[in-house]
């Protein structure tokens, strides 16, 4: 049985237990001693792993086997409880994990920052809780599937040949399904590959795909088009800036509805400012795919706007102020598995961030949604996932690695809502 992993926010004078087990297998155990020999030697990865960055930047500037044991696992898994404390109006709340170095504080100033609750804090219950499906032939609740079920089992290939990590597009797929938006505005396109993950994870909501470029950078190929009429492409010739649709037009005749359309932004311009430009309009729901660490970042607008950089760098103190004044809540989707799972990879880190590696010190990003280095049906069930996606649970290769590792703090923000007088 998965161990259960209760996420209380408290007092900092209190304290938070997950429980777990602790069964380690021999592979792990050479992980391990591999990832502690990297760590004291102090070897960091600083080179690019990802030449593509560089051309990216420059478009920036330019413009603006064994699903039986899974599935036995999936029964036993008890999900975890989640609560919030406070032992007084002056007490600052965090959140913390046994056998985890992080500490998410509610407040501005931390390396790592939360507010009040969202669902990506309930990622783990939330992905592998198992839920009952009607049978097609009888009409019997027999059939038993996860949300990590359903994601394994759309079409991979076209995912498989992009940049995109497999981390997030995990996020951007939870966040769908658990927002259920009416309107999903997906800024920055490339590929497709985000287009191709929300029609997947909502076949009715609409979509607004916005580049300012008719064909993908990176090499990537072709780009994967909805073919569904509930898609509007502002792409190349088509292109309108996020900020520049007719939004007050449009929800004045009640053709969007703020409070359920979610902002994607993968478009790696200024974050900081996006967000303040779409709350003016009432929207409620944003995702930042790239949300860098500060002094990282692959543009020159990703070095300064994320919203992990606002509320962490005090040259940013007074937007990251404002900016957590103004949020209902803010919360960091966790990695799937921790870095020191590709104790085996010997490639070098990406120079711009955004990737995880074995030696990382842990102390600023959340508690993983499995914790394979310490839990034996928790490798099991990571094993199959990485399997069913086709690559190596080791992370010994360059591609494996990427999707596992290509983990950049990919936040969800629910903004307060904007009152009407000041639009």
């Amino acid at each position: 049985m998965p161990p259960s992993t209760n996420i209380n926010l408290i007092s900092r004078k209190g304290s938070l237990l997950q429980r777990g087990c602790w069964p380690l297998n021999i592979s792990v155990g050479i992980s391990l001693l591999r990832a502690a020999a990297i760590f004291y030697t102090g070897i960091l990865f600083e080179r690019a792993v990802n030449p593509c960055v560089y051309q990216l930047q420059t478009v920036v500037e330019k413009t603006h086997k064994d699903e039986h044991v899974v599935d036995n696992l999936h029964s036993n898994f008890r999900p975890p409880s989640a609560a919030l404390a406070s032992s007084g109006p002056s007490e600052i709340r965090i959140m913390e994990w046994e056998n985890w170095p992080a500490i998410a504080y509610e407040q501005v100033g931390a390396a790592l920052v939360t507010k009040g609750d969202s669902f990506f804090n309930r990622a783990r219950e939330l992905y592998f809780q198992q839920r009952e499906q009607s049978n097609n032939n009888d009409n019997t609740q027999q059939h038993h599937q996860t949300l990590m079920d359903e994601f394994i089992e759309v079409p991979y290939e076209f995912v498989r040949y992009s940049y995109q990590s497999c981390i997030g597009i995990i996020a951007l797929f939870f966040a769908v399904r658990q927002i259920n938006p009416t309107l999903v505005v997906e800024s920055g396109v490339n590929a497709g590959v985000s287009t191709y993950i929300i029609r997947a994870a909502s076949p009715t909501a609409k979509i607004f795909a916005i580049d300012i470029l008719d064909e993908p950078i990176c090499g990537q190929g072709e780009r994967w088009m909805d073919p569904s009429n509930s898609t509007i492409n502002y792409t190349g010739k088509n292109f309108t800036d996020l900020l520049e649709l007719d939004w007050k037009g449009m929800i004045t005749k009640k053709e969007v509805d703020p409070n359920s359309t979610l902002v994607f932004l993968d478009d790696h311009l200024h974050a900081f400012n996006r967000i303040a430009g779409v709350m003016k309009f009432g929207i409620r729901h944003v995702v930042v795919e790239d949300n860098y660490k500060v002094g990282e970042g692959a543009t020159a607008n990703d070095k300064r706007s994320t919203p992990k950089q606002m509320f962490h760098g005090e040259m940013w103190k007074k937007e990251g102020d404002w900016l957590f004044r103004n949020i209902v809540a803010y919360s960091e989707f966790p990695p799937l598995v921790p870095p020191i799972l590709a104790a085996a990879y010997t490639g070098e880190r990406k120079k711009a961030g955004g990737f995880m590696v074995a030696a990382d010190d842990n102390k600023d990003i959340v508690h993983p949604m499995l914790r394979p280095d310490l839990n034996g049906d928790d490798m099991k069930i990571y094993t199959h996932i990485a399997n069913t996606l086709g690559y190596d649970p080791t992370l010994a290769d360059f591609e494996s690695y990427m999707q596992f590792m290509n983990y950049n703090q990919i936040c969800y923000l629910e903004l307060l809502p904007y009152p009407s007088t000041l639009s």
